[in-house]
């Protein structure tokens, strides 16, 4: 708790009541919005010559609730050779970022898949380790060329290795309290960090709007409103498809181990099962403060998805489950509708291109749900959900 309560008191930010006027730096600022259609925790207004980028969003507890004060940071994208605003009254306390960035350090796996679509991998200086689904990252990542600065799924950045590496910027994915509290002392250091909060929107398609904003950074526009198009045209036509076919009922639910179950049932995992013509029924309504799944028991897990038609029972987190009493208590067991998120797996790397590309390319995905539920679309491999071998009989 101590930990926590110091981290609290190092957020820049000030807290808003109900009828409290925002502070001026969370006003909304004015100018032409560059639209983005599916993003909710971040908005792009252009002005004279530069670009603001306003960021907010929740620190979610994995299969739990937002922790601490909703974190906003205010971007301010200035081209290299121009003259920069000075950061005072609607820019006060934002950060000053010259573009295009060509120094980039990055401590999640997906925000590597980010750099690779758009080209600039070779811009990266520094990542979260050696678990790369890229080979060619990977190798100069142990070759020392690249910093290892740790990834961000329960620890800030290693800062002797940031600072070292002499970034122009941090992509940086927070996940807990600690990571906040890093974020004042990584800028303090002169590294200015973009806070990615990818995984809070509540909608797939939200993620993908990550590589246009990325793209805005590193120069490369134009090929990520392409990538953005591309992607959102083969979710539509999937979509269609999908929804040609007959309703069936689908869960995702893996096991935790200690008679826990852990189901998806809110956000973006919920919408693609949605998507994809099938029926959750543990789903509940989207809550950008609460992550997409919550623990459940055995007992519960029969109650509400012993009917269903299909069943992704294990990810790569899954403790194995080997009760087959239990088991066929299911219809998706009996009939042999069971599938496994864990496709494209490099084992010598301990690395899952799911968490890597397939965070940007829910069109792999969602295919992926489709022909699992809808065997007359089965038209090509699965990708990253197929069925599952390992599930005892």
């Amino acid at each position: 708790m101590r930990a926590v309560m110091f981290a609290l008191a190092l957020l820049p930010l000030a807290a808003c009541g109900r009828g409290e006027q925002a502070a001026p730096s969370q006003q909304a600022i004015a100018g032409r919005e560059i639209p983005m259609r599916f993003a909710r925790t971040f908005r792009v207004v252009e002005r004279d010559g530069y670009r603001v980028v306003d960021m907010k969003a929740s620190v979610v507890s994995w299969g739990a609730k937002a922790v601490g004060q909703e974190q906003f940071q205010r971007l301010v994208l200035v081209p290299r050779g121009a003259k920069a605003p000075p950061l005072t009254g609607d820019l006060a306390g934002a950060t000053l970022i010259r573009t295009p960035v060509m120094r980039i350090a990055s401590n999640y796996g997906y925000q590597e898949a980010i750099t690779r679509v758009l080209g600039i991998n070779d811009r990266l200086v520094a990542v979260g380790g050696i678990k790369s689904w890229d080979d060619a990252l990977r190798a100069r990542v142990r070759s020392g060329a690249v910093r290892q600065i740790g990834y961000g799924w329960h620890s800030p950045p290693e800062l002797d290795a940031l600072v070292a590496a002499k970034p122009d910027v941090l992509l940086m994915t927070m996940e807990d309290m600690a990571s906040v509290g890093a974020k004042p002392r990584i800028e303090a250091l002169g590294v200015p960090v973009v806070p990615i909060f990818l995984d809070n929107e509540p909608d797939y398609m939200g993620r993908v709007d990550y590589v246009r904003l990325v793209g805005m950074l590193a120069g490369r526009e134009r090929e990520a409103d392409a990538f953005a198009q591309m992607v959102a045209r083969n979710v539509d036509a999937l979509k269609k498809a999908a929804a040609a076919q007959p309703t069936r009922s689908v869960m995702f639910a893996w096991f935790g181990g200690g008679d826990r179950w852990n189901p998806t049932i809110r956000n973006a995992d919920a919408k693609l099962l949605r998507d994809a013509n099938g029926r959750n029924p543990f789903e509940e309504p989207d809550d950008p403060r609460r992550d997409s799944f919550n623990q459940v028991s055995t007992e519960e897990l029969i109650a509400r998805g012993k009917d269903v038609d299909c069943w992704i029972i294990r990810d790569t987190h899954s403790v194995p489950f080997r009760d087959v009493a239990t088991l066929r208590r299911f219809k998706a067991y009996r009939d042999g509708c069971l599938f496994a998120a864990d496709g494209m797996f490099k084992p010598a790397a301990d690395a899952f291109e799911y968490y890597d590309m397939g965070t940007i390319r829910p069109d792999f995905v969602l295919g992926d749900i489709v022909r699992m539920l809808h065997p007359a679309l089965r038209d090509r491999p699965f990708r990253y959900i197929r069925p599952d071998t390992k599930v005892p009989r």
